[in-house]
C-alpha cells in the first residue's frame, strides 16, 4: 500500500487538532485549580470574619479588643501570602505542562529560583510590615502591654492651624 498525500495531511491534521486539544485542556485543568484555590480562600475568609465578629461583641474592654485586631490582621496577612503562593504554584505549574505538552523545553530551574525570590521578597515585606505595625502601636514583640487607666495617653499630634487666605 502506498502512501498518499492526503493521509499525511490527514494524519498531520489529526496530530495539530490533538495538540490544540491538550493545550486547552491543561489550561481548563489550570483555571479549574485556581478556581479551587479561590473557594477554599473565601470560604475560609468568611468563617473567619464570622468568628471575629462573634469575638468582639464579646470583647469588653480596650486592650481586648486591639490584640483581637492584631491577632486577626496578622492571621490575615499570612493567609493572604499563602493564598498569593498558592496561585503562582498553579499557574507556574500550569505553564510548566503547557510548554512540556507544546514540545518546549519549560525553564524549570528558572522558575524554582524566581519563586523563591518571590516568596522571599513577600515574606520580607511581610515581616516589614509587621514590625513597622508593632513599632507605630507600641506593641512589644508577643503581646500587648497591659493597659494603666491612671496613665495620661500618648499627646496626639498637633492640627494645622487652618489658613485665613480665601480660597481661590
Amino acid at each position: 500500500m502506498t502512501a498518499r498525500p492526503e493521509d499525511f495531511l490527514l494524519q498531520t491534521w489529526k496530530q495539530q487538532l490533538d495538540l490544540g486539544l491538550r493545550l486547552i485542556e491543561t489550561m481548563v485543568g489550570g483555571a479549574i485549580k485556581l478556581r479551587e484555590v479561590q473557594i477554599e480562600a473565601a470560604t475560609d475568609a468568611h468563617a473567619d470574619a464570622v468568628a471575629t465578629r462573634k469575638s468582639v461583641a464579646d470583647v469588653s474592654d480596650l486592650a481586648q479588643l486591639v490584640k483581637l485586631q492584631a491577632d486577626w490582621t496578622r492571621a490575615n496577612m499570612e493567609k493572604c501570602a499563602a493564598y498569593w503562593r498558592d496561585l503562582y504554584e498553579v499557574a507556574a505549574r500550569t505553564q510548566g505542562e503547557l510548554a512540556s505538552r507544546a514540545g518546549v523545553q519549560p525553564p524549570a530551574a528558572a522558575l524554582n529560583a524566581d519563586s523563591k525570590a518571590m516568596f522571599g521578597m513577600i515574606d520580607d515585606a511581610y515581616r516589614g510590615w509587621l514590625d513597622a505595625t508593632q513599632k507605630f502601636y507600641r506593641i512589644p514583640i508577643g503581646g500587648l502591654p497591659a493597659v494603666n487607666a491612671a496613665a495620661e495617653p500618648p499627646p496626639m499630634p498637633a492640627k494645622p492651624k487652618p489658613s485665613r487666605r480665601a480660597a481661590a
